[in-house]
């Protein structure tokens, strides 16, 4: 018998069996199949609200995750508050608007100061935003009483009183060289994004239960955040609803097949989203006891008709149409996913298969497109298209994971531009684009073919060096099969030979050097990290070398380096603690014997340490811009203690106060003196300021400040006269009032008669500019009477006090202010 006829045998008496018990049994069937069918699509409804907030909500975190560690936010927090806004707004605003473009559905992201003022919002529509002080809203309050740095929630947004999702993260800054698992890091604000909740609209209006009954996100309180269907439940349905059993599991799904809601009963299905917040949907009973029976009875008339033909049917028109379509379609996707761009995929029919196969070719290549735009995104510069920091780190790790347990056999150079700061600043940030971009080439072209490196993968061949851009002006090179530092010189100095040539930057030629620190793997350590730390340090030991130059990491220089971070951190935190005092030297006039005046010296006690040079802190403050809200801690106690001593009745002498060449270059000292002293209602000629031969002689800039600050009142002296590099020209020019000659000079008047006429020449010289001397260091009867016979104006040292404190001061100041101190006569 053939196979035809065998099968058709076979299926028929097993048809008819089927056949008299489905008729039987068809309509309860029907009816548990129905009544499940909507159970599970009521589930996967639920699921799904559950699913795309959760995707939502991951995706917010990451955004601002990434945004939080964006170089341009970081640079703007710890850019000083009263300039930051004018000098980069832009540029945050850019970067807040590229991230707000990946996700049409963020409407805001704003940047909030730790005190719930919003510096700064970026916004769909700007009209949004009714006010700038967040300290009441609920997100903010909730982020203020939160322990963790991340906080997230639906709320009403107070400007667009919609409901909203709520995004808000702790910016807190670490320093790159100290920053460890276990830093702290300083908090900056809270950057906020918020989104609204259309992207939950699709899976509504793809359901066919909500065309019927309801949906709704509510809070377990009552509160109605988002309702779709046909169907509005009342305010008392509501609360009956959120009354009901809650959820306790992540994916627990609360069935109730007939709660009375508004006198109707429901199929009542919910799922918890979030903290007190929930996903209900509800379809009527009634509907659903008619389509059972609807659904039931057609069943039952039909069932041995459709199964007949279905079972005639199934085998050739499911292998020809359906199942070996399919297989073909999945063996073209396959292709596709592999990289081959050829679509294998062909169809005569122009039916829905054809279409999928179709969207799903498009689907695909736009992938692969997608794929490698994000990829390059990650992995390059989007300014010099050079691979970045993240490509580095991931080519560093991977030399470390194959090299073996030991260092592998790589250098890296650090690169940082000399003076670029004043080329952006002179000449503005197009310009300094421009010139990254230039330099970026020069540095791919000067480098060996042996020296490239891909930005897609090591395995991939390409025409990028190995070098990448760190960010702002710095760049790295990373050289392989260095195991000494013969060759990584060779490419150093090629490198500035390089750059020594001019740059041609916007039809212009511009010259800008490079300071570089190498660092071997060999010798710094088997962590990236330490690579690169070293790598850095080495490049500031360069740049204190006098720039354009190279440096390899030295390890004293590393330590004397964290030592000075380490001064640095201690000195801001003594800034805000009240560590700092002032301690006060009297001069004495040579003639008189009288007070005359005092010199403010900073004192700083460290908590643990004690007492703490000046010496040692000075110069990193310097260094560091510390010097800055130093310098003007200075001024302003040192004003309070003249307003201080005048309202207790003393006869107040002039105080000097030093001050640095950064702050002559870097602050408009004029307009700070003079709000200090007319704040306090002081006169100008009761403080005086002091400045060194090698800050006056920094540059014109200096001097005009200076001549400013005389001007108006106040005294300018010249301090450690005779140490600098000043000309006799030179100082004839300057706005000074005094010379104070160096402690140095003074007491080489023991040593012979050399030191005698050095002395005498300096009173002498500054007699003839109709400058007052100040001769400071001054210890000894001897010294004391061959300055007085040689006409110093004024005497200042331990002869007479060592610095006081204000205390002691104010008591020396109550027993000399009125009388003559002995002076020996020469």
């Amino acid at each position: 018998m053939q196979l035809k006829p065998k099968i058709a045998l076979w299926l028929l008496p097993l048809l008819l069996i089927q056949a008299v018990v489905l008729i039987g049994t068809s309509y309860q069937l029907y009816q548990d199949y129905v009544k499940n069918q909507i159970k599970v699509q009521t589930k996967d409804s639920l699921l799904q609200v559950k699913s795309t907030l959760q995707a939502k909500l991951q995706m917010i975190e990451a955004d601002s995750k990434v945004l939080a560690s964006n170089v341009v936010l970081n640079r703007y927090l710890m850019t000083a508050e009263n300039t930051r806004v004018h000098v980069m707004y832009k540029a945050l605003a850019g970067e807040f608007e590229s991230f707000m473009s990946v996700d049409p559905e963020y409407q805001e992201i704003s940047l909030l100061m730790p005190n719930g003022y919003e510096e700064m919002a970026l916004l769909t529509d700007d009209a949004r935003n009714q006010a700038d002080d967040e300290r009441d809203t609920a997100y903010f309050r909730a982020i203020k009483t939160s322990d963790t740095n991340f906080n997230v929630g639906i709320m009403i947004d107070p400007d667009t009183k919609r409901w909203m999702l709520v995004a808000l993260r702790k910016l807190v800054q670490h320093n790159p060289v100290e920053k460890t698992r276990n830093s702290r890091g300083e908090f900056k604000g809270y950057l906020v994004i918020k989104s609204n909740l259309d992207f939950l609209n699709p899976i509504v209006d793809n359901s066919s239960l909500f065309s019927e009954g309801f949906s709704l996100l509510h809070h377990d309180n009552g509160t109605r955040v988002l309702e779709q269907g046909d169907t509005r439940l009342s305010a008392e349905g509501l609360t009956i609803l959120s009354a009901q059993e809650k959820a306790t599991e992540a994916e627990q799904i609360i069935y109730q097949e007939s709660l009375m809601l508004d006198a109707r009963p429901y199929l009542v299905g919910q799922v918890a989203l979030m903290d007190n917040l929930y996903f209900s949907i509800g379809w009527p009973t009634a509907k659903l006891h008619q389509l059972l029976w609807d659904l039931g009875s057609s069943a039952i008339k039909h069932t041995a008709v459709v199964m007949l033909f279905s079972m005639l049917l199934l085998f050739w028109l499911l292998n020809r149409m359906l199942i070996s379509p399919i297989l073909k379609l999945d063996w073209a996707a396959r292709q596709l996913e592999q990289g081959d761009n050829d679509w294998h995929f062909y169809s005569r029919s122009n039916d829905e298969l054809t279409g999928l196969a179709n969207t799903v070719k498009d689907m695909g290549q736009t992938l692969i497109r997608q794929k490698r735009d994000l990829h390059e995104i990650a992995y390059l510069d989007n300014l010099t298209r050079l691979p970045n920091r993240r490509r580095l780190l991931e080519e560093l790790d991977l030399h470390y994971a194959n090299s073996n347990g030991g260092p592998p056999a790589i250098a890296l150079l650090f690169l940082d531009l000399d003076e670029f700061k004043h080329i952006n600043d002179t000449m503005g940030h197009e310009t300094g684009d421009a010139m990254l971009q230039a330099v970026a080439r020069r540095l791919a072209q000067t480098l060996r073919c042996a020296d490239i490196v891909s930005p897609l993968g090591p395995d991939e061949k390409t025409a990028h060096p190995q070098l990448a851009r760190m960010g702002g002006d710095e760049f790295t090179i990373l050289l392989r099969n260095i195991r000494d530092r013969t060759g990584a010189e060779a490419v150093a100095r090629r490198i500035l030979d390089a750059l020594d040539a001019p740059l041609a930057v916007d039809g212009r030629e511009l010259r800008i050097g490079a300071s570089i620190g190498i660092a071997l793997a060999a010798e710094v350590g088997e962590s990236v990290s330490e690579l690169l730390m070293s790598a850095d340090l080495a490049m500031y030991d360069a740049k204190r070398e006098g720039k354009n130059t190279y440096r390899f990491f030295c390890r004293s220089s590393a330590i004397t380096s964290l030592k000075n971070l380490e001064i640095k951190d201690d000195l801001r935190r003594a800034l805000n603690h009240n560590e700092l005092q002032l301690a006060y030297q009297p001069q004495i006039c040579a003639r008189s014997g009288r007070l005359v005046g005092c010199e403010a010296l900073l004192r700083w006690h460290h908590p643990d340490k004690g007492w703490i040079p000046p010496d040692v802190f000075i110069p990193v403050a310097e260094q560091s811009g510390l010097i800055l809200p130093l310098g003007r801690w200075v001024i302003l106690e040192a004003c309070h203690q003249i307003k201080a001593w005048q309202n207790a009745g003393n006869a107040v002498p002039r105080v000097s106060v030093n001050v640095s060449f950064v702050q002559l270059l870097r602050e408009d000292m004029h307009t700070l003196l003079h709000d200090c002293l007319t704040g306090l209602d002081l006169a100008p000629d009761c403080l005086a300021v002091e400045v060194t031969e090698s800050s006056i002689m920094r540059g014109e800039e200096a001097i005009s400040q200076l001549r400013k600050i005389r001007k108006s009142g106040i005294r300018v002296a010249l301090d450690d006269f005779g140490t600098g590099y000043s000309s006799l020209s030179a100082l004839k020019g300057l706005p000074i009032d005094e010379l104070k000659i160096d402690k140095s000079f003074v007491t080489d008047l023991n040593q012979g008669t050399d030191g005698k006429a050095i002395m005498s020449a300096v009173i002498a010289m500054a007699r003839q500019l109709n400058l007052e001397v100040v001769a400071e260091g001054v210890e000894t009867d001897t010294e004391l009477a061959y300055l007085r016979q040689k006409g110093a104006d004024i005497i200042q040292g331990y002869y007479f006090s060592k610095p006081l404190l204000h205390g002691e001061f104010s008591a020396y100041l109550n027993q000399h202010s009125a009388s003559r101190l002995q002076i020996v006569e020469g």
